[in-house]
């Protein structure tokens, strides 16, 4: 099958990491019998530009694992969102007539989050070619959407041939709210680039938390609930990995706590870094306020941690036993319980367990072939 990836959000020059899970799945499929070509264009937030002191306006062309890919990404123009959109609508018509003159017309588009739907319908309504989307935004759960946006995502939805949540709770949620029929397929991860983690000998215990610094992914929470949980015992530690608007408040929070011995704040880490983090670890944390799935925990379980998590919406349908982890309500009392709870039973999680779990449920052959096997009932409904 000859399938066109058309993500809302990508790797791009500024963010070496934004949705790289969509590339990872795109690459996936190419390498179950699948022609993947993906199309992705990127607003630059002018926050962003000035942050890093650099401009890139850069269209790119490559092949990469077998997957035909463009790029562009320009700056998003402040406020101007009519221009925006429009400009956007007509980058993509472009570079989609370009693709189909060199690589031929796919049978079906698969959009990632209603976002960038436009792209999707206008494909659908010009070329007859369905397109089933996999929704990512937690902002349908967290109020983060105007009426515009709902009435774009209802025609998304409505027009689409299959609807995905990566939970189960958020379709679900997705369900109640559209009167659509989502059905729950995971993220896949590519477990293979992560391994177990290196054992040693050494008596420091390691829970690390690897995510955005803002306020739902709700750093300081867990702070607190670390510090109540172990503040004065230096062999136990927390390292936190992001940046965002919150690592001010955060480093302020850790001082204020005299936690500074024992909460690291790592700052950003690059794809590298986030597995030397994992591998070097002995357990890891979400405690998110609202998640749609948790990339980052299954990456963690797949180098054998036992995890505790919030119970945000997405790791309720990761978290399958209490061999995995622990999962903890939404409030500072249950964190710190959760995380005391996994400490002192640490002995009990079987780090071969977890990743072999892993394996089973979210390994790119898993929801690779639940994929194809939706892609094909689509194309049966065409004819």
């Amino acid at each position: 099958m000859h399938i066109l990836i058309l993500p809302s959000w990508y790797i791009n020059s500024y963010s070496t990491l934004s949705g790289i899970f969509f590339k990872e799945q795109a690459e996936a499929l190419a390498r179950y019998n699948n022609k993947i070509g993906l199309i992705a264009i990127v607003e630059i937030g002018i926050r962003e530009i000035w942050k890093q002191k650099k401009f890139d306006v850069s269209k790119k062309v490559f092949i990469e694992n077998s997957v035909k890919t463009t790029t562009i990404q320009y700056p998003a123009i402040p406020k101007l969102h009519k221009i925006r959109n429009k400009i956007k609508l007509e980058l993509f018509k472009k570079e989609f007539k370009n693709y189909i003159k060199e690589n031929g017309v796919p049978d079906i588009v698969h959009l990632h989050s209603f976002m960038l739907g436009e792209f999707a319908i206008w494909i659908k309504e010009n070329y007859h070619i369905p397109y089933v989307v996999t929704e990512h935004f937690s902002g349908f759960a967290r109020g983060l959407i105007s009426d515009k946006a709902l009435l774009l995502a209802e025609k998304v939805f409505q027009n689409s041939s299959y609807n995905i949540a990566v939970s189960n709770e958020f379709a679900l949620l997705l369900n109640k709210q559209f009167h659509q029929n989502f059905k729950y397929l995971p993220n896949i991860i590519n477990i293979n680039f992560f391994e177990l983690q290196r054992k040693s000998d050494k008596k420091e215990f390691n829970f690390v938390n690897i995510a955005f610094l803002d306020k739902n992914k709700n750093q300081s929470m867990l702070i607190k609930a670390f510090t109540n949980a172990f503040k004065g015992d230096d062999t136990i530690k927390l390292t936190i990995a992001g940046d965002g608007p919150e690592y001010d408040n955060l480093k302020d929070l850790i001082k204020k706590l005299d936690m500074e011995k024992q909460i690291k704040l790592f700052g950003r880490a690059n794809r590298e870094e986030v597995k030397e983090l994992l591998q070097s670890s002995d357990a890891f944390v979400l405690s998110s306020q609202y998640e749609t799935f948790g990339v980052v925990v299954i990456e963690a379980m797949a180098c054998g941690l036992p995890v505790v998590a919030t119970k945000c919406g997405g790791p309720e349908s990761i978290i399958g036993n209490d061999k995995i982890g622990i999962l903890s309500d939404i409030n500072e009392d249950s964190l710190e319980d959760a995380l005391k709870s996994l400490y002192n039973t640490k002995e009990k999680y079987d780090a071969h367990y977890i990743r072999t779990y892993t394996q089973n449920n979210f390994s790119e052959k898993s929801v690779c072939l639940k994929l194809n096997d939706i892609y094909k009932k689509v194309l049966k409904w065409k004819y």
